[in-house]
């Protein structure tokens, strides 16, 4: 017989991480769109934490931007009022950063030593503890690229900041659904000899948005939506001009071509919509399970929502909210996605020879 533990107080502090990262995601999306992002140009872990309160201190900050190249070359005529304003939401995403920091790392430490976590858990956790350090590693060394010579951040190190931020996010929530879903079948028995078709599409789309995230970050960084706002064609083609020209190009000058980076993206999107559509499709006609069903056809219907808001953003040159939206709906198809494959595998992948409980 063997135990699969059920703990209320972590399932709690994971919803609660899941909730803070969710909302970080929105946190971030508004502070790339309103280019806030290179506004705080000193990075400082406690001295951070305390924002300017007097006009003097107000002042000193504004001085301190006016030293980095994003005001030099773009932002030169800012007053300090529309400072405050970009100021607030790279100040807000830092701090909330150290706020999931402390909410996950503090109650760590408390069941690490009171002998909550299984030696499967250690390992899970710390490996989620170093991508979290990674994360906010990330963050600095994306900001840095902007306060040099340059005065946007890399479109690279942006989309690796924001994929370890879905990772997380997905590897906690992967996790919390698989418990939950282990809580309600007390008595479970499956075929581990191979994993069926399903699985294998849930699978393949989760990659494909993972790799739309991050071309969607490229996006982003280099404001490549503002490029070609008509759709299906860019300008009066099909393709982007850098692939018309008669030339042999480098991957590397290629996803620095705004033209190239929104094709990617465009090509990446509409593939993911295919195989997303086909899986919910696949899993609601042959699964029989009610919960994945339902499931299935609520992700038909929000990844086509999410294709066509992104369709809507690009004709409408990237408004903001719908901006953020988009970067929010990207998450709910992947988490929908994680909940169906936690209820598959919940079903499938424990041995019939064994016997599992929950306790």
């Amino acid at each position: 017989m063997v135990v699969i533990q059920y703990h209320k107080p972590k399932i709690y502090w994971i919803s609660i991480n899941l909730l803070l990262i969710f909302l970080m995601v929105l946190i971030g999306g508004i502070t790339r769109l309103t280019d806030s992002g290179l506004s705080m140009t000193e990075w400082s872990l406690i001295t951070g934490i305390i924002p300017p309160l007097t006009t003097g201190d107000w002042i000193e900050t504004f001085d301190k931007y006016k030293l980095s190249p994003e005001f030099t070359f773009k932002n030169y005529d800012m007053t300090i009022e529309e400072f405050k304003k970009i100021f607030f939401w790279e100040y807000f995403h830092r701090i909330w950063g150290r706020l999931i920091g402390l909410t996950y790392t503090l109650p760590l430490i408390y069941f690490w030593i009171t002998n909550k976590f299984t030696s499967s858990e250690k390992i899970f956790f710390s490996i989620l503890l170093f991508f979290g350090a990674s994360q906010a590693f990330m963050g600095w060394y994306m900001v840095k690229s902007g306060l040099t010579e340059n005065p946007d951040v890399s479109h690279f190190r942006l989309s690796g900041h924001l994929f370890i931020a879905f990772l997380i996010y997905s590897m906690l929530l992967f996790y919390l659904s698989l418990k939950i879903t282990l809580k309600k079948n007390t008595y479970i028995s499956a075929n581990k000899e191979s994993m069926n078709f399903g699985n294998i599409l849930i699978y393949t789309c989760i990659v494909l948005i993972f790799v739309t995230i991050v071309s969607g970050a490229f996006v982003a960084g280099t404001k490549a939506g503002w490029a070609y706002n008509n759709f299906p064609l860019m300008g009066e083609n099909i393709l982007p001009p850098v692939l018309l020209e008669n030339q042999s190009n480098s991957i590397n000058f290629l996803f620095n071509d705004i033209g190239f980076i929104q094709f990617f993206h465009r090509i990446l999107a509409s593939a993911t919509l295919v195989i997303v559509l086909f899986t919910s499709i696949y899993l609601f006609r042959f699964t029989p399970n009610k919960v994945v069903k339902r499931l299935s056809k609520i992700l038909f219907f929000v990844v086509i929502l999410q294709y066509l808001l992104g369709i809507i953003i690009l004709k409408l040159y990237v408004p903001i909210s719908l901006g953020v939206m988009h970067q929010l709906g990207s998450l709910i198809v992947l988490s929908l996605l994680l909940g169906i494959l936690a209820k598959n595998l919940s079903l499938g992948i424990l041995s019939n020879s064994q016997r599992y409980i929950i306790d």
